[in-house]
């Protein structure tokens, strides 16, 4: 497989203006409450621009900004664009430890939090050293509350002519960087990607052009914007003419309602990861009319995680054979996906993992062993070459070094590579499949987590003298991670006070879903962890700082049931929290799905966060349903769906 020839390229700024000079009146970018227009959204990002200038920001200035998926979001990223800057989305939900850590690694010029929030940012980093901050925390007149509506009315509809020459140089550097992406890191701190220009707009093109968007493409924005497949959702469908298509919080997490707004705002692209993915077509299987509903959906990318032949056949079965299914591959240092597979029904095995395909344009992949080059069917690791790599690690050149290699296969030493740490095999025909991964990272929900930074945490709990981590699978087959433990002589470590303590550096998808106690760690004959030595964890309720309480009435036994049976647990009591027993966001939206079918009651997945326990949940309850008293009739038809979930399985 070797490198095309590439034509012209072009920077990611030079596409936007032109989207912007053709498609003017047309609508860019919808949420759940308003609409902008192309023109709209350029003079709102104009305007932004101009906010950041006027602080006296330098040119490649990091801006760090707090917003979750939103108009405002879309508007501060283009805008950052436009001053020849750096834009590196941050998570007000990040642990003030870690989120202090990113800070101080990055080092940004200014903080821009999501309307309304700068109070709560404030707070978060009332601790942290801000003088490394130069121009502090600053909203922008045109996102700040409601403003984006004068915006919007015509306020801006005609910004000022272009920026000084030096800053439009800038503007369209093809070399120039452009993003940061934060991910975990195997030492405990977290590692900065720095984007480029160029490799932004390569992939966006050749998606675009392999697939045919244009100005009716509907892309829906469904990762989180920390998490580089963000960058599709907002990029393509605006380079394309397209729309960008925005849900609410309780949208995305609600796989029936996340179908029906698909359906309502008749998206026709969507990137998704698996876990999601196989939680959306479990919802649509309950639907009517599927046909119809999904007639609109073209293309649905997979990327993020291990995509099963099974998954296909499953989203087949309920969903039909109308859209089309690709699988993307690619890590974040080599710009969004770099190989891709268009699925093909007929060959899918539901037994085999569904392979990472080919390269795209411009890229070219080594499966290495040993330094030598691997044969068809022969594991080795895999390597990318590509000119539109990230940047590397920002203000870190010693581990750019380590993952940015000369390539093994050859002498020149500017014949860079990006060596990867997953395992592959590659077909005959150049079809290359992912067998793993070589170290300990790991990718759950479609965010690479490495398992070193978990164990780096663990150790420094005063009463943990060895720790380990690894991801295994539940009864369900659900991924998860688990925690390994040896306390100190002595020491009781409940859940609850692990994950006090892990909560005050990692993110929350990071944080161990059980803890396993041992008495001494499997080594490997070379002293390192032996992970597959670690055994699996029990269904037993774990060691917790409150007492078991049993439930009091038929209710409180049916969301006992409920609990357990989405946490894999043999019992839980009605004090126990949800999130202290293990659950995710992932699993909450499971809890929601189990009460509406066994309980017949909608609930807001955000319901759970205020109500984590089944005795606060099932007051609440109660109190949306005072009439409904027939528990027995509930616990009948709970019965008699357990009974055809088990026959199902048999």
């Amino acid at each position: 497989m070797s490198l095309e020839m590439k034509k012209k390229e072009k920077s990611i700024n030079t596409i936007l203006d032109a989207s912007f000079a053709r498609f003017g009146e047309k609508v860019a970018v919808e949420d759940h409450t308003r609409v902008l227009t192309y023109r709209e959204l350029n003079a709102n990002a104009e305007s932004f621009a101009r906010s950041l200038v006027a602080l006296g920001l330098q040119p490649r200035s990091v801006v760090g900004i707090f917003m979750d998926g939103s108009i405002e979001y879309v508007i501060a990223v283009i805008g950052t664009l436009k001053a020849g800057m750096i834009f590196m989305p941050l998570n007000l939900a990040f642990p003030g430890g870690r989120l202090c850590s990113i800070l101080e690694k990055t080092r940004p010029a200014v903080l821009i939090p999501a309307p309304n929030n700068e109070h709560d940012l404030r707070i978060k980093l009332q601790n942290f050293d801000s003088s490394i901050i130069s121009k502090g925390i600053f909203v922008p007149p045109c996102i700040e509350g409601d403003k984006t509506k004068e915006v919007h009315h015509g306020k801006f509809e005609k910004p000022d002519a272009g920026f000084p020459d030096t800053r439009q140089q800038l503007h369209d550097d093809l070399n120039d960087a452009c993003y940061i992406i934060t991910t975990s890191g195997s030492t405990g701190e977290p590692k900065a990607i720095l984007g480029s220009q160029k490799g932004l707009a390569h992939f966006i093109e050749w998606e675009i052009n392999e697939f045919g968007f244009d100005e009716n493409a509907r892309v829906s924005l469904l990762s989180s914007v920390t998490f580089d497949v963000s960058l599709r959702d907002i990029f393509a469908p605006l380079a394309a003419g397209g729309t960008i298509c925005i849900p609410g919080e309780d949208t995305i997490h609600a796989p029936a309602k996340l179908f029906n707004w698909m359906h309502g705002r008749k998206v026709t692209v969507i990137h998704i990861v698996p876990t999601l993915f196989r939680m959306l077509t479990r919802a649509i299987a309950d639907e009517k009319n599927i046909t119809d509903a999904l007639s609109n959906l073209k293309y649905v990318f997979l990327a993020g995680e291990v995509l099963h032949g099974n998954d296909i056949k499953n989203w087949r079965q309920v969903a039909g054979k109308r859209s089309r299914i690709i699988n993307l591959y690619g890590p974040s240092e080599t710009t969004l996906a770099k190989l891709f597979h268009r699925v093909d029904d007929e060959s899918i095995d539901c037994r085999e993992i569904v392979p990472i395909g080919v390269p795209i344009p411009d890229t070219e992949v080594l499966i290495i062993k040993d330094g030598i080059s691997c044969s068809p069917g022969e594991p080795g690791e895999i390597h990318i070459k590509t000119p539109f790599m990230s940047k590397g690690y920002y203000r870190d050149e010693e581990l750019t070094r380590t993952h940015f290699i000369p390539s093994p296969l050859g002498s020149d030493q500017n014949d860079i590579v990006y060596k990867t740490g997953d395992q592959g095999v590659i077909s005959k025909e150049g079809i290359v499949r992912f067998l793993g991964r070589l170290d300990g990272q790991i990718k759950l929900h479609g965010r690479r987590i490495e398992l070193g930074e978990i164990e780096a945490r663990l150790r420094q709990h005063k009463d943990v003298r060895q720790a380990a981590a690894d991801l295994r699978t539940d009864a369900s087959g659900n991924p998860r991670i688990i925690g390994y433990i040896v306390p100190e002589q002595g020491a009781i470590l409940a859940v609850e006070n692990l994950r006090r303590f892990l909560r005050e550096k990692l993110p929350d998808y990071m944080l161990p879903q059980m803890f396993v106690n041992l008495e001494i760690l499997p080594l490997t004959h070379n002293g390192k962890i032996d992970r597959k030595a670690l055994p699996d964890a029990g269904p037993e309720r774990p060691v917790m700082e409150i007492p078991y309480v049993p439930p009091a009435n038929e209710q409180e036994k049916i969301l006992c049931d409920i609990w357990q049976q989405v946490l894999g647990l043999d019992r839980v009591g009605t004090q126990d929290s949800f999130f202290d027993l293990g659950g995710t966001s992932i699993q909450v939206v499971m809890l929601v799905e189990k009460i509406r079918a066994f309980l017949q009651v909608d609930l807001p997945v955000a319901k759970v966060f205020q109500y984590p326990n089944v005795s606060l949940l099932s007051e609440y309850l109660q109190g949306k349903n005072q009439n409904r008293t027939d528990y027995a009739g509930l616990e009948k038809r709970a019965q008699r769906r357990r009974a055809a979930a088990s026959s199902k399985k048999r």
